[in-house]
């Protein structure tokens, strides 16, 4: 089973979530508004602070990445700026790939 870190890797995020969740996402992550409560190779727990705090979960699962953010923004493709400024905040943190 792949990591999240491998399933939420620059060019596979912009093309999952477009362009403006990708920009959106990296504000917020930029802004310090990530904090990540658990970082696991297969699950990923996250709080991001955009005047309200939401919390985010990123999953591997046997389907692919699992997404899921409590805001009521999710875009059709399941995105929102919480979320991709959590995958790009794992990308970040993850240990280096080989």
């Amino acid at each position: 089973m792949a990591s999240v870190a491998d399933l939420v890797e620059p060019e596979g995020l912009r093309e999952r979530a477009g362009e403006y969740l990708e920009r959106a996402g990296q504000v917020l992550r930029e802004s310090g508004r990530v904090q990540l409560v658990e970082l696991g190779p297969v699950r990923v727990l996250a709080t991001v602070d955009d005047g309200g705090v939401r919390t985010v979960r990123l999953e591997s699962g046997s389907d692919g990445l699992v997404v899921a953010c409590d805001c009521e923004a999710p875009a059709a493709s399941g995105w929102c700026p919480h979320a991709v400024a959590t995958a790009i905040e794992t990308w970040h943190r993850a240990p280096p790939r080989r």
